[in-house]
């Protein structure tokens, strides 16, 4: 079959080294910034805010360490009213950071530096994510995505190995999904199955030893990566992800467990993903998935990370109201057979 395709590259800069961070503050110079506000959750986040104001110097307008998973609405008021009068942000850590800034910037149209911790990939795109009551939204906007990406290995050191693990999989579920989204090019295919391959070889090392700088690096090459096939678009792996954010489910552990349920529900429409999925991972990819999933001390339920199973209609509503197609069509029955197989 012929391909056909559009592909657009966005512009970001991204400075990937060991120490790295120490540069953030001449990669606000070359921006323009004098009054970056810092974006941070609460906690360890604030404490990588603070060193941040500190690199950042005159530069810094001060520290909002406020973020929370899936960007509540009250959340994201409050970030964008701290924000009027910086003229730049920093978001310090992972993907709660990160998706506070996007709103912001969306909103007030300003730029972000981006230094993640964690593997989540959301420094790599342009979508954003909000949630209100139950529900979690998400959309496009070239506004939201990061100017710089300043990734620096040492910063993730820091992450347990059950974290680590969790955001590992987040990413991996990236790229797996890259592999059958109507919207796929070769471009993106061949960085889904690198992230995919790095992964599999790194992040076990990781987990096994969170010391392991080499390591820490190659999933962090490989967090940006699949950050990047994002751009591809999302289907069903995604789609009820974010379903079950609204009920105020995990984002990365989430992803994790139903990966490779999903995985299999799609795969059996999809030959040529299952192929390169393998090819990637070293062998049957649900199989590997799977293999993955139980060697990580993260949970392996959803009803461990607090699924209510009186609310599997509402979801199983929710995903079939979509219409997803790609690769085989979903229906009500299909989500509810999914959440029984992970819960």
């Amino acid at each position: 079959m012929l391909t056909s395709f559009v592909h657009d590259i966005p512009g970001q800069r991204v400075v990937f080294a060991p120490g790295a961070v120490a540069r953030v503050g001449d990669e606000a110079g070359r921006l323009g910034l004098s009054r970056a506000l810092v974006i941070a959750t609460p906690g360890s986040g604030a404490r990588l805010g603070g060193r941040l104001i500190e690199i950042l110097g005159a530069r810094a307008a001060g520290l909002h360490a406020q973020a929370v998973l899936h960007v509540p609405k009250p959340v994201a008021e409050a970030g964008v009213a701290a924000a009027r009068g910086a003229d730049g942000l920093v978001a310090a850590g992972g993907g709660a950071a990160i998706g506070l800034a996007k709103i912001i910037a969306r909103d007030l149209g300003l730029p972000i530096i981006a230094v993640p911790s964690t593997y989540s990939g959301s420094e790599a795109t342009a979508i954003w994510g909000l949630s209100d009551g139950e529900r979690k939204f998400t959309g496009k906007d070239a506004r939201v995505l990061p100017r710089t990406i300043v990734y620096d290995p040492e910063l993730t050191l820091a992450l347990p190995a059950s974290v680590s693990a969790a955001s590992g999989m987040n990413a991996i579920a990236h790229c797996v999904e890259a592999l059958w989204v109507p919207d796929r090019t070769p471009f993106l295919m061949a960085l889904a199955s690198d992230a995919l391959h790095r992964f599999a070889v790194y992040l076990p090392r990781v987990v096994a030893d969170v010391a392991d700088l080499e390591a820490r690096a190659q999933c962090l090459a490989a967090a940006w990566l699949a950050g990047l096939v994002l751009a591809s678009g999302t289907a069903l792996q995604h789609k009820l992800a974010h379903v079950l954010g609204g009920l105020g489910l995990p984002h990365a552990e989430t992803h994790a467990i139903i990966l490779p349920h999903v995985t299999r529900f799609n795969l059996a429409a999809a030959q040529e993903a299952r192929v390169r999925l393998a090819a990637a991972l070293g062998g049957e990819g649900v199989d590997r998935l799977a293999e993955m999933l139980r060697g990580f001390a993260i949970p392996q339920r959803l009803t461990e990370v607090g699924f209510d199973r009186r609310k599997t209609d509402f979801v199983a509503q929710e995903i079939a109201a979509m219409g997803i197609s790609v690769p085989r069509k979903v229906s009500a029955e299909d989500v509810r057979m999914l959440l029984a197989a992970a819960d």
